[in-house]
């Protein structure tokens, strides 16, 4: 892979970043002071339906990662940071680590 630049690789960290917290800090909220938004969001079978596509997506982009034989990070560490995060954290934060690897590799970079 050829890297990035800096600014965006920075930029990168940044939506990497406010995807870890911004999402999952309205998640984790909402699931400790009002369980029952939780609960009717998932007997809600239009919020399903949004759940099921981005574990599908999850395991279509593992899938894309593992087929261009990105080794480090690999495609069990962008399911497990899918999983950890959101896609707009797991997204971002493998391209600036696949990024940053490939230019530690590189002296050229």
């Amino acid at each position: 892979m050829k890297p990035f630049t800096t600014v965006q690789e920075k930029l990168l960290l940044a939506i990497a970043i406010f995807g870890l917290v911004v999402p999952n800090g309205f998640f984790l909220y909402f699931s400790l002071v009002a369980p029952a938004a939780l609960h009717a969001a998932l007997s809600n079978p239009i919020a399903l339906v949004f759940i099921t596509e981005a574990f599908l997506l999850m395991f279509l982009f593992a899938w894309v990662i593992r087929h261009l034989g990105f080794r480090s990070p690999g495609w069990l560490a962008f399911i497990l940071m899918s999983l950890l995060g959101s896609m707009v954290f797991s997204v971002p934060a493998f391209l600036y680590l696949a990024s940053h690897n490939a230019r530690k590799k590189s002296p050229a970079y």
